[in-house]
């Protein structure tokens, strides 16, 4: 069962929610592929930059605590939310972006709500 009081498990479900919404945009990746993309796979580093984005802006975890938890360097943060900032400038980017932030918060809900599958 999730304690919602503990920061360290709800961190841990909203970067599975938001994983596994983004592994739903990207259907040809695996969850594996977006949390340590392979060398030179650009379209899995993208992925992982939405899952960072999502962390940080859309459910407003702090930057440092997504550096340390997921022990990435500060710039490769930053550079995560500039590059997906400006992909949001193309209206068909931003409308799947949309879509993945919906379905990551639908999935932490179910989550947390407790009326998930046991």
């Amino acid at each position: 069962m999730l304690n919602r009081f503990d920061q360290m498990q709800m961190y841990a479900a909203t970067m599975h929610a938001c994983v596994f919404a983004v592994r739903e945009g990207f259907p040809h990746l695996t969850a594996r592929d977006i949390i340590d993309p392979p060398h030179e796979w650009f379209d899995a580093a993208l992925a992982r930059q939405v899952v960072i984005h999502l962390m940080v802006r859309e459910f407003e975890w702090p930057k440092r605590r997504v550096v340390e938890v997921e022990d990435r360097s500060r710039e490769a943060v930053n550079r995560a939310l500039r590059t997906i900032e400006r992909r949001m400038e193309t209206p068909r980017f931003a409308t799947h972006y949309r879509s993945m932030a919906s379905r990551a918060r639908a999935l932490l809900f179910i989550r947390t709500s407790g009326t998930e599958a046991a």
